[in-house]
């Protein structure tokens, strides 16, 4: 029995230790040139931008409505190193080629909708329309995680 406890033991600590583990870049099976995440409006108050951001971090939005940090117009930023990488292991998370090009119902006519598109190794290029933001419980993360994005930055106004 006590060989059995020792056996259990190790692989849970094996298998906990996997969980924690750090993607690196080399790790990372698509290398990501250009996001862009376009919201668009619902009949009530749903954050309406779009975000473009560079593989150098560059980011644009164009703050439309209904922004938690009251954004309205053109901004600039530049993501940290870590938001860069973040985000990069996030969209590798989604293996986005494989998700559908379409998602929602578009019969219900109150519910934002989310355009992104991956510019990813080289010349490829992933295009999403998720109406409602509920493609699937991995794209509805990453719709959090850009949100968290766009209200953590120091936004300079755009000329």
């Amino acid at each position: 029995m006590k060989k059995y406890l020792g056996i259990i033991a190790v692989f849970l600590l094996f298998v906990s230790c996997q969980s924690y583990r750090k993607t690196t870049s080399s790790s990372l099976r698509y290398e990501i040139e250009n996001l862009i995440v376009n919201k668009s409006p619902c009949f009530g108050t749903c954050p309406m931008y779009k975000l473009e951001i560079t593989k150098e971090g560059k980011a644009y939005l164009d703050a439309r409505n209904f922004l938690k940090n009251d954004l309205k117009g053109k901004y600039t930023a530049r993501l940290s190193s870590a938001q860069l990488q973040n985000l990069a292991t996030e969209l590798n998370r989604l293996d986005f080629p494989d998700l559908k090009d379409r998602y929602g119902d578009n019969r219900v006519t109150d519910l934002p909708a989310t355009d992104l598109e991956i510019r990813y190794n080289g010349n490829n290029t992933k295009k999403i329309y998720d109406y409602g933001n509920q493609g699937s419980p991995a794209l509805a993360k990453f719709y959090a995680y850009v949100d968290s994005l766009v209200y953590a930055q120091q936004w300079q106004k755009a000329e």
